[in-house]
Formats: C-alpha cells, structure tokens, sequence
C-alpha cells in the first residue's frame, strides 16, 4: 500500500500544476527573499506562490532590508523587485506563472507606516497593468497581489480609498471581526506565540490540535493563513501541509522544492 503522505505529496504537485514545465508550488512562501543568492529569481524558478521582501523608507527612497546597514547596501525596492517582475509580466504574455496564479509578494514595512505606504503607493503607479487591484470593493485580479505586513498603515486609510493596488496581511486577532477579504485575505501568526514544538519530536495531539482550529478559524473566514517563525525542516512542512496551511515559511528554497517535487517523484 502507498503511505498516506506520499500520495498527497503527488497529489500536492499535481494540484500545483505545471506552467511552462515549471511546477507551481502554491503552499510555498520564500521568507526574507532578499537574503538570498539570487532574490526574486531563484524562488520564480522554483515555482514559489509567495515571495517576502523587507523594506525601510530613508531619504524617500525605498530600500531593501531592516537596517541600517541594509541601507549602505544601497539595494533599492524596486531595482530588485518592481522591474524584474514586470519585465517578467511583459514578456510572458501579461502573467508571472499564468493568469489563474497571481504571485503574492509580502512586503513587510520595518520604517514608518503610514510614511512608507504613501511612498510605496506613488511608486506602484508605475506598475499598475500587473497588479491586483480593488476598485470600488471589488477585487480585479492582477499577475501580483501586493499584501503589506509589518508597521502596516491603519486599514481605515484603504477603506477611504476608491481604488488601491495592496492588501493588509493580518493577524489572529483580525479573525472573527468581519473585516473584509479584499482588506486582509492573509492571517499570519507567530509560530512561537501559539506553539512549543519546534520540529524536532513528534508534534503532541493537542498542539495539533490547536493547529487544526486555527486553521479552521482563518478558513470559515475565507482566508488563508501563514505561520513565520515556524521551524523550518522537512518534518514542519509535512505537518503544516497535512494541515491546510495556504503558506509555508522557509528560507531553504531549493530543499523545500526537493521535498515536495523531486523527492515525491522517486
């Protein structure tokens, strides 16, 4: 008999779909992408659904990273982001992947909040024809959906606006507040703030559990749900997928590609 696992890890990559011969990983979420060897391009090779960038407003200009010293790097928001993805749109008929799967890019705000929305905000007017955008309440789907975390601008300033091209990654304390899918589609949590397995043991039956329900909470509400600070290894990812959880954290893109493509293929 074929383990229970290894049929829904064919059933994972199957349900990902293949755009191009490239496989689409619609659970996997590139944490802190910019640290990595080559940022945007290596999680856009290996088929990541969502892809996470810091960045910090200094001198009115958007950079890369949470710090000081990121901003001696002189690495700039859109140089690293904003233009290749639309060079990608553009020559790929309009698409990242293909018109059903929108990539998310989770832009995490470490300077002023409401500062750097209105910088950012100016500087998406350049790239409107690829995002997702909401005009008048309704939701136009866009090749990148922009979903802001971090120092996050009050969800009161979107509300005001007649037309706007982010959405607000929420917590879990936003659940059960009928706050709109087209404000907030995304809860991300804490991992150690609802947890103590770190991925090493067996997961206890309670802490799964409490996993299930959150889950189920942020599901009832038609949202998807993303851990950060989850542990990240192979044993993780099997839990978390088995799960339903829409995004999986990792910072390992390659390994995590492995696992749930090449791996599930032996």
């Amino acid at each position: 008999m074929i383990p229970r696992f290894t049929i829904l890890l064919l059933l994972f990559v199957y349900l990902a779909g293949q755009i191009n011969n490239k496989v689409i990983l619609h659970h996997a979420h590139a944490h802190n992408d910019y640290n990595n060897k080559k940022p945007l391009l290596s999680a856009i090779e290996h088929g990541f659904k969502s892809i996470e960038v810091d960045i910090l407003l200094s001198n009115g200009k958007l950079f890369v990273g949470h710090g000081f010293l990121d901003i001696i790097k002189g690495q700039m928001l859109e140089d690293l982001y904003l233009k290749p993805l639309y060079k990608i749109f553009s020559e790929n008929q309009g698409f990242i992947y293909d018109k059903e799967i929108p990539l998310y890019l989770l832009v995490d705000i470490k300077s002023s909040a409401e500062q750097t929305f209105y910088k950012l905000d100016t500087l998406l007017m350049d790239y409107i024809p690829m995002l997702t955008k909401v005009e008048l309440g309704k939701v136009i789907s866009g090749a990148v959906t922009i979903i802001l975390s971090g120092n996050k601008p009050n969800i009161d300033i979107l509300k005001k606006m007649k037309e706007r091209y982010v959405f607000i990654d929420g917590r879990i304390d936003d659940v059960g507040k009928n706050i709109s899918n087209n404000i907030i589609p995304l809860i991300s949590v804490n991992w150690s703030d609802k947890f103590e397995w770190h991925g090493k043991r067996d997961i206890s039956e309670k802490e799964l559990n409490n996993l299930k329900s959150i889950v189920k909470n942020v599901h009832n509400e038609g949202k998807q749900l993303r851990f950060w600070g989850s542990p990240d290894n192979e044993k993780t990812w099997q839990i978390l997928y088995l799960s339903g959880i829409d995004l999986i954290n990792t910072d390992k893109i390659e390994k995590f590609y492995d696992y749930f493509v090449k791996d599930s293929n032996n």
